[in-house]
């Protein structure tokens, strides 16, 4: 499923919706997504997009086993049957990112925030006594519901989907969740640790699981880079450039990228380094003809 976001309506804009378009047209399990919306970063509507996708997978067809949200700047780093593969040994479980809140981010969730001029703010009180600060705070989360942090970018199986629908708790912490600030990186994490939901684990932080560990996609962060053999890295320098403290892997990273057990890698960029994804859809291309032999 596509769900189109549009960003900069200026001069640089392209509408990408009639090429999606005609891309979903020639293919009948490929299709837009019918509810879209202006998506402010960080703010609730970048979960409500993943919530009207969801709802539209769920609804249009009862076959599929495992969602896997991604984003367009992310790339395969296996073939098609690799994938199936990789999701089957699953046995039914999720793998995404959900481990304990770092206190950087408690704020994100223990604050009220609101959307101001298209930007996620702090919400303060307009009457306040003399107090340490004017910001207001949140209830606790419905049920006592430990939050985790963890990210937008998951694989989780038909029954995680159809309980984000159903249940009380989710729903109530979905109600709970909209005046925080990224809700889409706590949110998925959390429902993740509820006891009952398809493929859950245990809230123990025995059972936290990083987005090294998740399957769905690597990311490299700057300030996690480093040479190999230093306890503070946690992989090898970019060799392309960075955004915003992300790499955007060039030719130089792809050896180390195939290595990885992820599915996905983000993020590319065919302006900047064409060369990077051209090989990479060459080996993929290459090994899945292999793999039919």
């Amino acid at each position: 499923m596509f769900y189109p976001v549009n960003k900069s309506p200026g001069r640089f804009f392209v509408p990408v919706q009639p090429c999606i378009k005609a891309i979903t047209s020639c293919f009948s399990n490929v299709f837009m997504v019918s509810k879209a919306m202006n998506v402010v970063y960080a703010g609730w509507t970048r979960v409500q997009a993943d919530l009207n996708c969801m709802a539209d997978l769920y609804n249009t067809s009862t076959t599929w086993k495992y969602f896997i949200n991604l984003c367009g700047q992310d790339f395969p780093l296996k073939t098609n049957l690799e994938i199936v593969q990789a999701l089957r040994a699953l046995q039914g479980g999720n793998s995404l990112e959900s481990e304990e809140m770092p206190e950087g981010k408690k704020g994100r969730v223990s604050n009220a925030h609101q959307v101001v001029d298209g930007k996620v703010q702090v919400l303060h009180l307009e009457i306040f006594y003399v107090v340490s600060s004017n910001r207001k705070t949140k209830d606790p989360a419905p049920f006592n519901l430990p939050i985790l942090s963890g990210n937008a970018y998951i694989v989780v199986n038909r029954g995680y989907v159809r309980s984000v629908f159903e249940d009380k708790r989710i729903q109530a912490l979905i109600e709970w969740a909209k005046d925080t600030y990224s809700p889409d990186e706590f949110l998925w994490a959390t429902i993740q640790r509820i006891p009952g939901v398809p493929g859950s684990t245990w809230p123990n932080r025995k059972f936290d699981m990083t987005d090294m560990n998740a399957i769905a996609r690597m990311v490299k962060w700057q300030w996690h880079e480093g040479s190999e053999g230093s306890l503070q890295a946690v992989y090898p320098e970019c060799k392309g450039h960075h955004v915003k403290s992300v790499c955007v892997y060039g030719a130089g990273d792809l050896q180390w990228l195939i290595e990885q057990h992820h599915l996905f890698a983000n993020k590319f960029d065919a302006d900047r380094d064409p060369i990077a994804i051209y090989c990479l859809e060459k080996y993929l291309r290459h090994k899945a003809l292999t793999d039919l032999v």
